[in-house]
């Protein structure tokens, strides 16, 4: 029991994190690997196609220079000091032992890809592996099934990069252990044997956190099929519009961020479709347009960056209202180096409380703007996306209007307390 305990500690809160590259070359010599085994090495059929998967990765990869996958051999994959970076629980009704998270964090293992490997391994809760350099490319996981009820309280958890993370039966403390489907306090650390890193606690999430990896390609167009809740890619090199899809995300989506990329087109309606979405940050990229009406249905955003893009024409009064009133949430709306042309009347308060930041975009009078020649060297260029109108009537999902209802203090939240900003550099 104790066992089963120590191997449920908290790790699958994400469904997937990654990160950071760095090569060292050590070669993963394929005649390192071991003999085969069969299925009647394992306790049952889901360890055993684990097995497979896991052999198949470990011989791709062509750097190791922590020798981490010598300890990818055997058939105890839910050891302590076996496969190292692979936990297992018994999740679902027939609780039988399975892998449900891998954490790679600071390996530096470096592979070609990560397809045929996360998104093999159907009982697979968290991935985290910051530290490594994984592909240019994003598996597809929308087939994934997610198992899990996360239910997070972490109030009283401190947030310091030096604690662990500990599982036992009859723990108290600082320690917690995860029973029933699945109710979980949550803690990650980093001085486990088998790696951890912290993160901020959430309820019901499911998550995909590849933050500052070297991804790049086009953002997948399938994304809105997923069912996520949180969503980042910040700082990688993915290329080409925001698609339609990821409104499909209005009813579990919480934050976004996509961050210093590559993103190019039209700011998508579907954007302002996120009415549960406390976080929306696509700064930094290439972006243009207006910023479409369907933003005003943003009744819950918190966090809202749109600095560093290519987008233009007024910056709506009904956006700014989204910070007003009782109700109102919005704590920071960034649309500098932009280049915008004027603000509503409902926007000069927010920029004097410093909730809007319109530095450096083409604002007549204000202090702080561009070059006249540079505005007018963008605003005459040819024009492709739709027009938006402060007249055109959008209808907003059920949700925004419950949620504009709702009292709320708007207060600015410190970056740690949003899971995607505090993973941002784990």
């Amino acid at each position: 029991m104790a066992r089963a305990c120590k191997l449920t500690v908290a790790y699958f809160f994400l469904l997937m994190l990654y990160g950071i590259s760095t090569l060292v070359a050590v070669e993963a010599r394929p005649e390192a690997l071991p003999n085969k085994k069969s299925q009647q090495d394992f306790p049952n059929e889901r360890l055993y196609r684990a097995y497979l998967v896991i052999q198949r990765f470990r011989s791709t990869i062509i750097s190791d220079p922590k020798n981490v996958t010598a300890t990818w051999t055997g058939n105890d994959i839910c050891g302590e000091t076996a496969y190292l970076g692979f936990h297992c629980s018994t999740p679902g009704r027939d609780k039988k032992l399975t892998v449900i998270a891998v954490i790679l964090n600071g390996y530096e293992l470096h592979a070609p890809t990560l397809h045929g490997f996360i998104d093999e391994l159907p009982d697979l809760a968290f991935f985290h592996a910051a530290s490594n350099n994984f592909g240019a490319d994003i598996p597809r996981v929308e087939g994934l099934e997610y198992l899990y009820k996360v239910n997070v309280n972490n109030n009283d958890l401190p947030i310091h990069p030096s604690a662990m993370a500990m599982g036992q039966i009859g723990a108290i403390a600082d320690f917690y252990c995860v029973k029933g489907n699945i109710n979980l306090k949550f803690f990650l650390g980093t001085n486990n044997k088998k790696g951890g890193g912290i993160i901020p606690g959430a309820t019901d999430a499911k998550a995909v956190l590849l933050n500052s990896n070297s991804l790049s390609g086009p953002f997948p167009e399938n994304i809105g099929f997923s069912k996520l809740s949180y969503l980042a890619l910040a700082n990688n090199k993915l290329t080409g519009p925001i698609p339609p899809s990821i409104g499909n995300l209005q009813d579990t989506l919480q934050e976004v961020l996509l961050l210093n990329n590559y993103l190019s087109g039209c700011l998508p309606h579907e954007l302002g479709m996120l009415t549960k979405a406390a976080v929306i940050d696509a700064g930094m990229n290439q972006l243009t347009g207006p910023i479409p009406s369907s933003f005003s249905c943003l009744t819950s955003v918190e966090q809202l960056n749109l600095g560093g893009n290519r987008l233009y024409g007024d910056i709506p009064d009904a956006l700014c209202k989204l910070a007003a009133g009782p109700a109102g949430r919005l704590a920071n709306l960034t649309l500098s180096s932009n280049y915008f042309t004027s603000v509503g009347p409902a926007c000069l308060s927010l920029i004097k409380d410093g909730v809007l930041n319109v530095k450096n975009n083409c604002i007549p009078g204000f202090a702080n703007q561009r070059r006249p020649a540079e505005c007018a060297s963008f605003l005459s260029q040819p024009k492709t996306c739709p027009a938006a109108s402060a007249a055109t009537h959008v209808a907003c999902p059920a949700a925004a209007a419950n949620a504009a209802a709702a009292p709320a203090d708007r207060v600015a939240k410190d970056y740690s307390s949003y899971v995607t900003y505090a993973t941002l550099h784990k």
